[in-house]
Formats: structure tokens, sequence, C-alpha cells
């Protein structure tokens, strides 16, 4: 399972918790953003308990102010024989994720 968390951070110090965060297991990328906060960090978890884990280490970074977790709905299993096929470029959209 994939979750994005949105963190907020104390000023000047981005980078060192986006450096602390990529140190965390489980955490496949993390940016520096613009808007409402300051990071987005996607992160791959097997279930809730390791995704309670990784946020609380998030939290325990110096710098880190809160968080906010969006965990992503996968796609519901269709079992219909009649499903639409796309073209793989028409499924995957400009930034490399499913485009819907």
């Amino acid at each position: 399972m994939e979750a994005f968390i949105l963190v907020n951070t104390e000023a000047g110090v981005l980078w060192q918790v986006l450096e602390a965060v990529f140190k965390i297991d489980g955490v496949k990328t993390a940016y520096g953003v613009t808007g409402q906060f300051d990071a987005v960090v996607l992160a791959q978890f097997s279930d809730l308990g390791f995704l309670g884990k990784m946020i609380e280490r998030i939290h325990h970074v110096k710098g880190v102010l809160r968080t906010q977790t969006l965990m992503t709905i996968p796609a519901p299993v269709r079992t219909s024989s009649v499903m639409p096929s796309l073209a793989e470029e028409e499924r995957i959209g400009p930034n490399g994720y499913p485009d819907r």
C-alpha cells in the first residue's frame, strides 16, 4: 500500500528534514513543495501498523511541526470480461502515475 504524507517544517530546516526522512524505512521519495505544506513524502507499507511507525518516526525528526497522511485507494478489481483496453501511454499520465 502507499500513502502521501504531507509535512510542515520549521522555517529554514526543510532540506535537513528531508535528509532525515529519506533514511526512514518505507520512504520511497520526498519532495520539497510550495503551498500549504513544505514537503510531500511517498511511503510504501505492508500494514497500518507499519505506516503508524513511519509517521511516528517522521514526527520525531527535528524540525517537523505536523503531518497529514493521505492513503491511496486501490482501484476496484473488475471481474467483467468487457474491460476497455487503453494503450500504455493513455494509462500513464505525464507524472508517471496512472491517469484517470
